[in-house]
C-alpha cells in the first residue's frame, strides 16, 4: 500500500512541476508538427513546414 502512496505522490508532483514550468514560461501549449490534421501542401501553423 505504501508503495502505491509513493507513486501517486511522484505522479503528482511531476504533473504539479510540468504545470508549473508551463505557468512560468507563459508560454501556450503547442502541438506536434503535421501528423494527421495536415493534407498534402498544407503549411503547419506552428513550425511552418509544409507537408510533402
Amino acid at each position: 500500500m505504501a508503495t502505491a502512496i509513493f507513486a501517486i505522490i511522484v505522479v503528482a508532483l511531476s504533473i504539479g512541476g510540468m504545470a508549473i514550468g508551463l505557468i512560468l514560461q507563459n508560454k501556450p501549449l503547442q502541438p506536434s508538427c503535421g501528423g494527421i490534421y495536415l493534407d498534402k501542401g498544407d503549411s503547419c501553423s506552428v513550425c511552418g513546414k509544409i507537408k510533402d
